[in-house]
């Protein structure tokens, strides 16, 4: 039984479909064509729908590929992605070398794991304040 998607459904498809590739492929030197090539054939399923418009043939590449206004919509939401993830890596990192520093490593894995979130809980909070505050201007090196 071939599942059948609203146009709604299907246009979330094709955006989990693009964010996954990109995820895939962002980070290599040189992207993984199966990855371009599945993209390309979600993508294709667009004829005849209201997504159409949103992608189109490629003859260069010999596939389906989005078009700018679709990938601007794309990349609008990787970079909030990406700036909620910056900020909350930022705070655990530095959370982490902070409790390290104060009670030593092994003093750390030897922690249970409630205890461990009750220790970093206040440092952790310190900076997100801080970063909430001031972003990274106070942050220095040295």
């Amino acid at each position: 039984m071939t599942p059948t998607f609203s146009d709604q459904e299907y246009q979330r498809l094709m955006m989990l479909a693009y964010m996954g590739e990109w995820m895939m492929n962002a980070i290599r030197k040189d992207p993984d064509p199966a990855y371009e090539d599945v993209v390309s054939k979600v993508y294709s399923y667009a004829q005849g729908t209201s997504a159409e418009s949103l992608v189109a043939f490629d003859k260069e590449s010999d596939g389906w590929v989005p078009l700018e206004a679709f990938e601007n919509q794309a990349h609008a939401i990787i970079a909030q992605y990406d700036d909620i993830t910056f900020w909350e890596e930022l705070t655990a990192r530095m959370t982490e070398r902070d409790m390290i520093k104060r009670h030593g490593e092994r003093a750390l894995q030897g922690m249970r794991p409630d205890q461990r979130t009750r220790t970093a809980s206040p440092i952790a909070k310190a900076y997100t304040k801080e970063f909430e505050e001031q972003g990274i201007d106070r942050l220095k090196i040295g």
